[in-house]
């Protein structure tokens, strides 16, 4: 939602700008096409691009993301080994860090720490340390760590417990990882996220089992409706302001200052869109306002220029 608008406002630009200087644009008024059908073609280009922007950010990219939500949130340690580098801490899964000194093979370690909470005190029960001088990862339907050569510490009523082992199998099959299972805003269908904001706005209560509808949610649920769906109209505005290159030609001594002056309309229009985005509020009014900026705008500006196409 930021990536596209900037590179299709800046290339309709460029391009423009090099038919100018090339000559190109001539072709097309000594055969006859006017500046208002090219103006027109080129805007319904960009609705094109505009419907494209909305697809992907309201349906495929939600969709998508939530699938790799549900991969995540139904996936077991297989991925541990992976995750596992030498010489890095490894603190993906709640509640354990772990630290390999040095990896030997795909399944093999020397030197290894794993830590059992968050913080090592004394006044917790279940913070352990472990250190063993090899270690070996085995895959029998439960994910088993084969430590050998080493030493725990524990607490227990304030006391510290050490001991000394040769082979223990740590288990890590009952992990959870901290990545996030349930769904964020952005990964949820869009008529979820309209049917509750429109709820809230209205004072109706709206439930669902994916997420809890609630008021301090609604400022990001309208965010991420000016996102998915207002944000997008800003790129046939865009390439509406690139327009106005076709108003003046290079032979004029000030083109190079008119064509500076178009350029900053164009970012203008890209930092307006992003700005506003933060200003989707809790109002009702405030954000149908919001909402109809982007046309109003396009007709201010579409009649302008035709004004001064003609």
């Amino acid at each position: 939602h930021r990536i596209l608008p900037f590179v299709f406002g800046i290339s309709i630009f460029f391009e423009l700008l090099k038919y100018e200087k090339n000559n190109e644009l001539l072709i097309f008024w000594t055969n006859g096409i006017t500046k208002k059908k090219f103006i027109l073609n080129l805007i319904n280009f960009a609705i094109v691009i505009m419907f494209f922007q909305i697809l992907i950010g309201s349906i495929i990219s939600p969709a998508s993301q939530l699938k790799a939500r549900s991969i995540l949130k139904n996936s077991n340690m297989d991925f541990l080994p992976n995750l596992i580098k030498q010489g890095k801490f490894l603190d993906t899964v709640t509640g354990l860090t772990i630290f390999i000194n040095e990896r030997v093979s795909e399944d093999s370690f020397k030197n290894i720490f794993i830590q059992e909470g968050d913080l090592f005190d004394l006044k917790k029960n279940n913070n352990q340390i472990i250190f063993a001088k090899e270690g070996i990862l085995i895959n029998e339907n439960k994910k088993i760590f084969r430590l050998l050569n080493g030493k725990i510490i524990s607490t227990n009523n304030n006391k510290l417990i050490s001991f000394e082992f040769d082979k223990i199998d740590y288990n890590l099959s009952n992990l959870s990882s901290k990545t996030i299972k349930k769904a964020k805003i952005q990964e949820l269908p869009s008529s979820k996220i309209i049917g509750c904001s429109l709820s809230l706005l209205n004072n109706n209560i709206y439930i669902d089992d994916m997420f809890r509808c609630e008021k301090s949610r609604l400022k990001n649920l309208n965010q991420e409706i000016y996102k998915r769906f207002i944000k997008p109209f800003y790129i046939p505005l865009i390439a509406l302001l690139s327009c106005f290159l076709l108003t003046f030609s290079k032979v004029q001594n000030n083109f190079t200052l008119k064509s500076t002056k178009v350029f900053l309309y164009v970012f203008l229009a890209l930092i307006i869109s992003e700005t506003l985005m933060r200003y989707a509020e809790e109002s009702k009014i405030q954000f149908i306002s919001i909402m109809i900026i982007p046309i109003f705008l396009f007709i201010l500006i579409y009649n302008f220029l035709m004004i001064k196409v003609r």
